[in-house]
Order: structure tokens, then C-alpha cells, then sequence
């Protein structure tokens, strides 16, 4: 099996399932993938534990940044994502 760049191009935008493509490219792009995941959850973790520790301080600094932003766009992330991937079966 020869590595192509466009083939990787296919499998991290699901054009091509990750059954058909090369084994080095899914793994990259799963690790991608749960990257960004685990930053997002990270940035959910991270509001939620300074909200608790420094309330007064959070809201005169950030103002009233609610974490429900967050959950909201986690949720439309999620949609999207197992939109495109319904729509490649």
C-alpha cells in the first residue's frame, strides 16, 4: 500500500471510510480527532472548576461567559459529526 496526502485528505473528512483507508492514516486521524475532543472537554473542565474557585473574580474579569456556550457548541459539534458520518453509509 503506497501513503497518498489526498488519501489522508479523504479519510480526515470523511469522504473515505476509515475501513477502506490506509491503517496510518486512520490512526492519525483518530488521534486528531480525539485531540480535539479532549481539548474541547478540557475547555468545558477548565470553566467549570474556575467557576467554582474564583466566582467574584471570573465575573470581573471575564464578565458573565456562561459554560452553557460551551455544552451548546459541543452538542452542535457532535450533530455535525454524526451528520457527516450518517451520510457516508
Amino acid at each position: 500500500m503506497e501513503l497518498d496526502l489526498f488519501e489522508f485528505i479523504d479519510i480526515l473528512s470523511f469522504k473515505t471510510s476509515w475501513f477502506e483507508g490506509h491503517p496510518l492514516w486512520v490512526i492519525i486521524s483518530f488521534f486528531i480527532y480525539a485531540s480535539l475532543l479532549g481539548l474541547f472537554l478540557n475547555a468545558i473542565r477548565m470553566s467549570i472548576k474556575l467557576e467554582k474557585i474564583h466566582k467574584q473574580e471570573r465575573t470581573k474579569t471575564y464578565g458573565r461567559f456562561s459554560k452553557d456556550i460551551l455544552i451548546i457548541g459541543l452538542t452542535i459539534a457532535l450533530i455535525i459529526l454524526s451528520y457527516v458520518s450518517y451520510q457516508k453509509l
